[in-house]
């Protein structure tokens, strides 16, 4: 079925395209005056941004409810001091700054280094949940490589961010162009080529096929995307999510999705679609219950559902 409009797709480019700026000024802040200080600065920032978008502590809101008997200020608070921080080591990882994290836990990683180095490609699929750049500058710091599938509203900011950041990881971005298929030639070459290729499977892009899951206790709609894809490459899915765990801790987390070729069953592929994209969401769940303060989509998630 087709996506109807909803706030994720209203809100995509405009949180990209601030997401790129908010990382410029943060980079700007890093090198004038290092990593503590910037933690320190962010602090009042998060607390000014909490008190003036409404639309944005409700919704931070009525997640947390979802998951606390109790939803207080604080807890609000410490959402979106999380994804400030996340975003602040966004500027060290991609420059490779790895000093300031003193480990990472990488449960599940030998997927990926076994699919490296038997040269097979996969799809890797993620979520607005924790960090996607930890996930892949990690990787790589252990010669795994990860390519990324991206929209083209935001693709061409964050690409030029990347290449002053990080040159290699810019050169392994794949924007989507609406209305062409050379982004998914690209990605079918690397994924024949042996490579992994990653994207999101939790946020609505310009006309998305989409169906409606059960999420944290109320429907939500998914893009169905993804295994189309998944379907059409004839390789196997991953799930993959860098949780941001403490001020010097990111942990890798990567389990099996589909396992080998996906077959949709040409009769009742709605459905097949529909019990993936409900695994999915089973999936962020437990996530969500295990790291709660990682969920970074700050919009009404469930009305698309209603």
């Amino acid at each position: 079925m087709s996506g109807a409009p909803d706030p994720a797709a209203q809100w995509l480019s405009m949180r990209e395209r601030g997401s790129v700026l908010g990382l410029r000024f943060l980079f700007l802040l890093t090198r004038a005056f290092g990593r503590a200080v910037t933690r320190a600065v962010l602090k009042p920032v998060v607390l000014y941004y909490l008190a003036t978008h409404g639309a944005a502590r409700r919704a931070s809101r009525a997640y947390l409810a979802r998951l606390y008997p109790r939803v207080t200020w604080r807890m609000i608070y410490r959402h979106f001091l999380n994804f400030a921080e996340v975003a602040l080591d966004r500027t060290f990882l991609l420059q490779g700054q790895l000093r300031h994290f003193e480990a990472v836990s990488r449960l599940g990683f030998h997927h990926l280094q076994r699919l490296t180095a038997e040269k097979r490609g996969a799809l890797l699929l993620g979520a607005h949940l924790g960090s996607v750049d930890a996930m892949r500058v990690l990787a790589e710091a252990s010669d795994v490589r990860i390519n990324v599938l991206v929209y083209t509203g935001n693709a061409r900011m964050f690409n030029g961010l990347l290449r002053s950041l990080h040159s290699e990881l810019a050169g392994r971005v794949i924007e989507i162009e609406p209305g062409s298929v050379a982004s998914l030639l690209r990605v079918k070459e690397l994924i024949d080529a042996g490579e992994l290729v990653a994207l999101l499977g939790d946020r609505l892009g310009v006309n998305d096929k989409t169906t409606v899951v059960d999420f944290l206790g109320s429907p939500a709609r998914l893009p169905t995307g993804p295994y189309l894809l998944a379907a059409v490459l004839g390789c196997p899915v991953y799930l993959t999510l860098g949780l941001y765990t403490s001020p010097r801790l990111y942990e890798f987390f990567c389990e099996p999705f589909i396992e080998g070729a996906l077959v949709l069953p040409r009769e009742s592929r709605s459905e097949a679609l529909k019990a993936l994209a409900q695994r999915y969401a089973a999936r962020l769940e437990h996530y969500c219950r295990m790291s709660p303060m990682n969920w970074f989509n700050f919009f009404d998630f469930w009305k698309s559902g209603e």
